[in-house]
């Protein structure tokens, strides 16, 4: 029986093997993402990140308000500054600060 999905949130930790069947899910997306955007032109390319980011934070926004957006987009800087390489198959783990 396959595992129950998590409830539709943006900040959910998957980092029990519960999530795998999740995680799985939104590789495949990454995947069919990166495959697609082959197809947009070179000009336009260097424009990508910036508008799915862009896309992201509104996102979160707009499901977790402006304070825990704050927090998380907080935590994610911390990760990225500190060079902490998720495991393909988890989340990055945004439940602590590295400092």
């Amino acid at each position: 029986m396959p595992a129950p999905l998590a409830p539709r949130c943006l900040t959910r930790v998957m980092i029990d093997d519960d999530c795998a069947i999740e995680v799985a899910q939104l590789q495949s997306v990454m995947h069919t993402i990166q495959h697609m955007l082959r197809d947009v032109p070179t000009a336009q390319r260097e424009y990508i990140a910036n508008a799915l980011l862009n896309l992201a934070v509104s996102r979160m926004l707009k499901e977790e308000g402006q304070v825990h957006t704050a927090s998380i987009l907080l935590r994610l800087g911390d990760v990225v500054r500190h060079h902490d390489q998720p495991r393909p198959e988890r989340a990055v783990d945004l439940t602590r600060m590295n400092g």
